[in-house]
């Protein structure tokens, strides 16, 4: 081959080489169109990925757990600012009355205290809310006049809660405590014997549980709180690692 000929083709090969991109370990590189300067472009190996996702799938959970913490935090704080009203309107009967507003009958039997279901029961049948309320006893009868307007007969209230009737009730007018008067969001209607009884609800769901009501007791001998009263919400906080229902208990000890 003559001089001139290899001068040519080592040119060719040199022309070549720079507009094909050439792969070096992981880079590649590329010639810029208008300037003829080589660019360097970059690929990911799977390992880089892994790591990517990995870092990703860290960050979710953080965000999730977060969030989460964040919803209970807003829970407590809620089911926590109506307990504080409670007792608040609770010392004030207690203040004005010169006892505290019954409890359910059930709650005084000492064999059915705190973690016995038949107690977590008659705790949430309540009338707290017609006592805090108040109620005008209609004259010459056995019939209560509720917040709502609800006539309620004594006997209704002894088979809900096995007390005689409502102990802050006066002829024709009423003592109300609970300031303002109950909103629909603050209790549910229960159906007994055909007169819809109400009860205090948590604003917080707990799962499965279809009503969500507060729970009050002032006469079981072993109670937190043996010389006042115990009140407090149970409610839901999410799930464990395992699946398993978180259940908070918010009361007053």
């Amino acid at each position: 081959m003559t001089a001139p000929k290899a001068d040519v083709m080592k040119k060719t090969m040199a022309q070549f080489a720079a507009a094909e991109p050439t792969r070096r370990g992981r880079r590649l590189e590329h010639p810029d169109s208008e300037s003829g300067r080589v660019l360097p472009g970059h690929g990911f190996t799977l390992v880089e990925l892994l790591v990517v996702i990995t870092i990703m799938g860290m960050i979710a959970a953080m965000v999730v757990g977060m969030s989460a913490l964040a919803a209970r935090k807003k829970h407590d704080s809620v089911v926590t600012a109506m307990k504080t009203r409670l007792m608040l309107f609770i010392d004030t009967y207690h203040s004005k009355m010169g006892f505290y507003p019954p409890d359910n009958a059930a709650n005084a039997n000492p064999s059915i205290g705190p973690g016995n279901p038949l107690y977590e029961q008659s705790t949430g049948m309540n009338s707290l809310i017609y006592e805090l309320t108040g109620a005008s006893n209609i004259i010459n009868t056995s019939t209560f006049r509720a917040f709502d307007g609800t006539l309620i007969s004594a006997l209704t209230v002894s088979n809900f809660c096995g007390r005689g009737g409502i102990a802050n009730s006066l002829p024709d007018e009423t003592r109300v405590f609970y300031q303002p008067l109950p909103n629909p969001s603050d209790y549910v209607t229960t159906n007994i014997l055909g007169v819809p009884l109400k009860q205090l609800i948590v604003p917080v769901p707990l799962t499965g549980t279809a009503v969500n009501v507060w729970h009050y007791d002032c006469s079981n001998p072993n109670r937190h709180n043996p010389l006042t009263y115990d009140l407090w919400a149970e409610y839901s906080a999410g799930t464990d690692k395992s699946g398993n229902p978180i259940t908070i208990t918010n009361g007053n000890w």
